[in-house]
């Protein structure tokens, strides 16, 4: 049981919670794990209450723990329910939730490894297109002709036609991370809230860590990390899927000005 905590309470519950709290989406300040609960705790948990529901009178009982303590294991595992009406407003606090998610991926696919028979990951991306672009696929999608070599790009529909899916994985980030989108199989690209951006004297400065990138006049998605430098050519840092061997990892190749790059912003 855990204890209720209220404003001017300390101890290591105290720290638990803060701990808690700065792993979730939040428009405040980081909280500094002290183990002192004052004003900004206090306002980072009504908050969190208004947030998730609960009466917003700033004390930490058994069911703002509850709630708490939920939703972490669900980010631990990899996301929190999809928001099927999310606010604008909401989507700049989700950003590092996303990225979040993206890198807890990074390491779990490399069909070059072999566990149990099966490559590395084969699970977790029958799970991922299922959950981000609705297509149910078994192992034999993932063997070359049903029957051959194992693919790290699936075929969908004829067996000879393979699917890149690191624009499906780039939803299945926003997806875990509460946001209402989806991947297309048909047109290729994300349905929701989103849009291209348009190219403007502003191009380059308002990309945003968690933002979607594309490249390629949009054959190959990301999620941009981070953002270094000011100016119309900022230096990015990119996590990517269906990279050799299906694997989920790190880039800095990726550049503003240079191979039809582009990034989605959120168009609610």
């Amino acid at each position: 049981m855990q204890r209720t905590l209220r404003f001017a309470t300390f101890g290591d519950d105290v720290r638990q919670l803060q701990e808690g709290l700065n792993r979730l989406p939040t428009k405040l300040a980081k909280l500094l794990p002290d183990g002192r609960f004052g004003p900004k705790t206090l306002g980072r948990v009504r908050e969190f209450q208004g947030d998730t529901g609960l009466a917003v009178d700033g004390v930490v009982g058994p069911i703002t723990w509850e709630k708490l303590l939920a939703l972490l294991a669900q980010a631990l595992d990899g996301g929190v329910p999809v928001m099927p009406a999310l606010p604008a407003s909401t989507f700049d606090a989700l950003r590092p939730l996303i990225l979040t998610v993206a890198q807890q991926q990074m390491g779990k696919v490399d069909f070059s490894q072999r566990i149990g028979g099966r490559p590395k990951g084969l699970e977790f991306l029958i799970e991922m297109f299922k959950f981000a672009a609705n297509v149910s696929l078994t192992e034999a999608n993932f063997r070359k002709n049903g029957t051959g070599d194992w693919t790290w790009t699936p075929w969908i529909g004829l067996k000879t036609q393979e699917k890149s899916w690191c624009g499906i994985f780039a939803v299945y980030c926003y997806r875990k991370a509460g946001i209402p989108v989806q991947w297309d199989i048909g047109r290729g690209g994300p349905v929701g809230p989103l849009k291209l951006a348009s190219f403007s004297p502003s191009f380059a400065a308002q990309i945003r860590p968690g933002d979607i990138g594309a490249v390629a006049t949009k054959s190959h998605h990301f999620v941009i990390e981070s953002v270094d430098g000011a100016g119309p050519l900022p230096k990015l840092t990119t996590i990517d899927g269906n990279l050799t061997f299906g694997r989920i990892g790190r880039r800095q190749e990726h550049q503003v000005g240079r191979d039809n790059f582009n990034y989605y912003q959120f168009s609610l």
